[in-house]
């Protein structure tokens, strides 16, 4: 039945956007995420998120892009991270080390929080890169629909455990994580053991989207967006 609504919703969220004059695509060809990233305005990718340090697959990561026209107005990457039973600090350990210190550097973070060390297990999907283009900033109904969205097709792909990304303090503050649709946040989640590297923060909270809010995250996005459906779609 859930698989059902969701792809109710799915269809809800696409055509809602489709109203305000966007269409969302999967980019298949990572080579094309590059030239993307430049065309929307953002300014980076995360080793997290760059096909530069990844060898994705279609299997393993997802990349979505909101086009208003020929011009790309959103843009954001999944990728999965299925943990089995290694704990993540153990997974971001590693990772971290050797997105941003390389292998041998060392560890870059350390003192991952208990309650993330013991409730954060299993698949897991990493959703960031998230990014507005300038040109378009402004329209919340639009970018939560988007988000919402993306939400709704890493579950149909991978029926994840949980969601998660990293949101800057002021960010948080100013409701971005609620936007991008995550029900959880996290202040703190690790120290890094130097002073991190650009563009990351020390103020970054961890924002997380448990399988079990997922549905209730996305119907508040549609209930939202339902007065702006036509009769008989809603």
């Amino acid at each position: 039945m859930k698989t059902v609504s969701r792809a109710v919703n799915l269809g809800l969220l696409h055509q809602h956007l489709r109203s305000c004059g966007f269409d969302v695509a999967e980019v298949e060809d990572p080579a094309k995420v590059l030239d993307l990233t430049q065309n929307i305005g953002k300014p980076y990718l995360t080793p997290f998120s760059s096909p530069e340090h990844n060898d994705f697959t279609q299997k393993t990561a997802l990349w979505l892009v909101g086009w208003q026209g020929d011009e790309p107005a959103f843009m954001g990457c999944a990728r999965l991270e299925d943990l089995g039973d290694e704990g993540i600090s153990s997974y971001w350990g590693r990772s971290f080390g050797r997105a941003y210190g390389g292998v041998r550097a060392g560890p870059v973070i350390r003192g991952v929080r208990r309650d993330i060390e013991r409730g954060f297990s299993g698949r897991v999907v990493y959703f960031g890169d998230l990014f507005v283009n300038p040109k378009v900033r402004g329209s919340r109904k639009a970018l939560r629909s988007f988000v919402a969205l993306g939400h709704l097709s890493v579950s149909l792909k991978w029926d994840p455990d949980w969601t998660y990304c990293f949101v800057r303090e002021r960010d948080v503050l100013r409701g971005a994580s609620a936007n991008y649709g995550f029900t959880q946040v996290y202040p703190s989640p690790f120290e890094w053991v130097d002073e991190p590297p650009a563009p990351r923060d020390r103020s970054e909270w961890l924002a997380t989207l448990p399988r079990q809010s997922l549905d209730e995250s996305v119907e508040a996005v549609v209930r939202t967006i339902s007065k702006d459906l036509p009769l008989g779609h809603k």
